[in-house]
């Protein structure tokens, strides 16, 4: 099963970094980063972090998910994170659990 997480992202170059490095890599196949428009050191941070950087110029959280999600398109399951630090990585397994075991088609956390 391939999982990706997209991680939408506007002016975040202070979190950005930590946020894709505590991506658990065992559960995830690709971090993908949309920038909305930052103005700040966002894409660069992201990308020396290991995420796959995408523009989106279309400002909005929801533009930018979209955007996301039309790029992982090989995806089984997309992960939507926070890239400000609100949303915890370390708790994917927790998340991922019951839909990995048929017990959930989403999660929301």
């Amino acid at each position: 099963m391939r999982i990706v997480t997209i991680i939408p992202a506007l002016d975040e170059e202070a979190a950005i970094g930590g946020v894709v490095q505590a991506v658990s890599r065992e559960l995830v196949h690709e971090v993908i980063v949309v920038d909305n428009g930052s103005r700040d050191g966002t894409a660069a941070v992201a990308q020396a972090a290991g995420a796959t950087v995408i523009q989106e110029p279309q400002r909005g959280y929801g533009s930018a998910c979209l955007a996301g999600a039309r790029t992982a398109r090989q995806a089984d399951m997309l992960i939507f994170l926070d890239g400000d630090g609100s949303d915890d990585p370390a708790e994917l397994p927790r998340v991922l659990h019951p839909i990995l075991h048929g017990q959930a088609d989403l999660v929301l956390s």
